[in-house]
């Protein structure tokens, strides 16, 4: 029978889009995952002729990509109920789904051969977009070891983080003139732990306290000398202490495997993507408020915590530029939903230089990772000062060569970036070509032969030095990334010599909804585990006790 193909990749906030938009309207379609399967990518491109994706098929016409498509199914929707069938209407359809059934699923198989579908070990990809449940038993291992055993019941690290997060105190409170945030006073705490966990005494909760303390579940908000107790002294949880730092929430103490770093990165790739395909919209959005009351995204905040044990030192470049691309389009999009979107260019400017990961111990900004790493320590366009100085240990993890294809690999965040896609030390080389031509493949180029006009993406104005000595120069340089007509057109004018560059405007919006938004005046004490404040939950559990 016939059916809806779709070429794609995992993270393509695009292809997610087109998926969500058929599952929506109960319209199957079979799932090609060309990350999954490298050899039905040059299958893709020999019948659409573009290397970007989604690519799109109804039986074995193209339709295109997810713009395409949502057009499609807008006119389905408007047409359901009036007769108006595609020129071969013999009633009246009642939904999308019956249109689906009646244009699409009623005829034959597809007969090209590359649009065949690859088997998948138990099965094959025609999952309509409803393979979750399976999905979700991949998740439920945690790399974790450590069991904490608190009278006949067994914790895992994440139970106990959980429920001290939920059921612990927190309070701002003033010591010789400063404020502390997400704290608690000793006594308090021992009040908390009898409760929580139903303790006879108040010497079996300090116990239990200095347990978790010594696990650094929990410390002292300054000074690690003070041991917890009946007290006053001011005690914070973990996941509290560095707000700043994405990948706090626990202190990993786990030896990682000979498979790190790479496997580590894109296990935690696959999580990330898994949750936000349980929480999209109708019309491919992410919805950051229903993340954050998932039990995955719990699980992400302790699993992605093993970054702190990845070391990159004995790395080659090609590890560390694979690496390092897919950690900082990872870790954006757990940023945006954990501390939110910044919306103006100085809450941007805060938010890619303060909020952080720990990579093996060190700490890296947003802009270390691009400008310090990637860019091989080259200064940010805006900023006087390279991001690591000759005595600072990250200097180390620089890149020998500056390679200006990373900035098609990387996304921000916002709708001008270009898309997400999984990245290997092996195939590095290859995959940043592809990221290249696929950016300038779409509406990051736009040539206007009438007015000998070229368009580019802002990108190339910002990092301009990255790419060619000067503006004049870049029409050579993109020349390298087109390709078909765009290529020859673009080949025609720079022969001409009349050909002049203008930038597009950059579309700073995000592809969320429900999102909060990030202040930079805010970033020391606001840390979101759930759609509700830390202060929020807290008294909602008090109620209860």
């Amino acid at each position: 029978m016939g059916r809806i193909t779709i070429f794609s990749i995992e993270e393509c906030k695009f292809c997610r889009r087109a998926k969500a938009a058929l599952s929506a309207r109960d319209i199957p379609y079979a799932d090609i995952n060309i990350e999954t399967h490298p050899s039905k990518r040059a299958d893709m491109i020999s019948l659409a002729d573009r290397i970007t994706v989604p690519q799109i098929f109804v039986n074995d016409e193209h339709i295109g990509g997810s713009e395409e498509v949502l057009a499609l199914l807008a006119r389905w929707d408007a047409q359901i109920g009036d007769g108006d069938g595609d020129g071969d209407d013999d009633g009246t359809d009642k939904s999308p789904r019956e249109r689906y059934i009646r244009l699409v699923e009623s005829k034959p198989d597809p007969t090209d051969e590359r649009l065949a579908i690859p088997e998948l070990p138990g099965g094959n990809n025609d999952n309509g977009g409803n393979d979750d449940d399976d999905d979700v038993m991949k998740f439920n291992d945690s790399r974790i070891s450590e069991i904490f055993q608190i009278g006949d019941r067994d914790y895992t690290a994440l139970d106990i983080t959980k429920l001290l997060i939920q059921r612990m105190p927190r309070d701002s409170l003033t010591y010789l003139g400063y404020t502390y945030i997400n704290v608690f006073k000793g006594s308090t705490g021992v009040t908390a732990l009898q409760k929580i966990f139903h303790l006879e005494s108040r010497e079996e909760a300090v116990q239990l306290g200095v347990k978790l303390q010594c696990k650094q579940y929990m410390d002292h908000y300054l000074c690690k000398d003070r041991t917890f107790g009946d007290n006053d002294y001011y005690f914070q949880l973990q996941p509290f202490r560095t707000p700043k730092i994405l990948n706090a929430f626990y202190v990993w103490s786990d030896p990682v495997g000979n498979d790190a770093p790479m496997h580590v990165i894109h296990s935690l790739g696959k999580l990330w993507s898994k949750l936000e395909s349980r929480h999209l919209s109708e019309d491919g959005m992410v919805d950051h408020a229903t993340i954050r009351d998932d039990e995955l995204y719990w699980k992400f905040e302790i699993e992605v915590c093993e970054l702190q044990a990845i070391s990159l030192d004995d790395s080659d470049d090609a590890t560390k530029t694979a690496f390092v691309i897919n950690a900082y389009n990872l870790m954006i999009k757990y940023a945006f939903c954990k501390m939110g979107i910044p919306a103006t260019s100085s809450n941007r400017s805060s938010f890619f230089d303060d909020v952080s990961i720990n990579v093996g111990g060190r700490i890296f900004s947003f802009n270390d990772l691009e400008h310090g790493i990637l860019r091989a320590n080259t200064r940010h366009p805006y900023q006087l000062m390279k991001r690591f100085g000759s005595r600072d240990s990250r200097k180390r993890l620089s890149l020998e060569k500056l390679d200006c294809r990373v900035h098609f690999a990387l996304n921000c965040g916002a709708k001008s970036c270009p898309p997400v896609k999984k990245y290997t030390a092996e195939a590095i080389e290859d995959q940043l070509e592809l990221a290249a031509m696929a950016f300038c493949e779409g509406g990051n180029v736009v040539i206007d032969v009438d007015s000998c006009q070229l368009y580019l993406n802002k990108i190339l104005q910002w990092y301009m030095a990255d790419f060619a000595a000067s503006k004049n120069d870049l029409p050579l340089k993109i020349l390298q990334y087109v390709r078909g007509e765009k290529k020859e057109t673009l080949n025609k004018l720079i022969q001409q010599g009349n050909v002049s560059v203008k930038f597009l405007e950059y579309d700073w919006s995000s592809d969320g909804i429900n999102f909060a938004t990030f202040e930079k005046s805010d970033l020391s004490e606001k840390v979101m585990f759930l759609s509700k404040s830390p202060r929020q939950k807290y008294d909602l559990v008090q109620e209860k006790l």
